[in-house]
């Protein structure tokens, strides 16, 4: 097992957080400002915010079973990160001229080439991993909020249900136990 399953969180009022180092998840752009705002030029060294029960939970400590759910993304945590950039990199020139187009060519400036799935990294940035109290078969529910240049009010998120993913839209879509709840109870 390693190191870094059973992390200790912090009650912040609103719900339970905390900072680990992924090392998968280094090199992106750091998004650690107000909204998912670029917060360095350098990229990420890996340190991602953990969120337990974004929406709908109370401020009692988490639970064995709780617990159980975080530490299987971060068991597995390698092959979430990997599904999100190979689904943004299979869609990265559609996101650029859809934006293009619903924008205007303007916005192209914030759409550098991108030659690799590694690339990725270098045009958007983790700002929180959500980890929902929601699973199914015992696999959580998860939310990566992201920042990118080309959506600077609403960001970018992905809903998994593990490694896979299950939609994609804006940060909201990270956070939301509704669509979490929706997807739970698909046959």
């Amino acid at each position: 097992m390693s190191s870094f399953l059973n992390p200790t969180f912090q009650w912040n009022e609103f719900f339970w957080e905390t900072e680990v180092s992924l090392p998968d998840w280094a090199g992106f752009q750091e998004r650690n400002g107000p909204y998912g705002a670029l917060s360095s030029i350098k990229p990420s060294i890996g340190k991602t915010k953990i969120v337990f029960a974004p929406e709908g939970r109370d401020e009692s400590p988490i639970n064995p079973e709780e617990m159980e759910l975080i530490n299987w993304f971060l068991s597995n945590q390698s092959a979430v990160i990997e599904s999100i950039i190979n689904t943004l990199f299979s869609n990265y020139s559609s996101i650029r001229d859809n934006t293009i187009k619903e924008l205007g060519e303007e916005m192209s400036e914030f759409f550098p080439p991108v030659k690799t799935p590694d690339d990725i990294k270098g045009v958007v940035g983790v700002v929180s991993v959500n980890i929902h109290q929601v699973a199914k078969n015992s696999i959580p529910f998860i939310g990566v909020e992201m920042g990118c240049n080309w959506e600077e009010e609403h960001g970018f998120g992905f809903l998994l249900h593990g490694n896979r993913i299950v939609e994609i839209g804006g940060a909201d879509t990270a956070i939301l136990l509704w669509l979490a709840n929706q997807h739970a109870n698909e046959t």
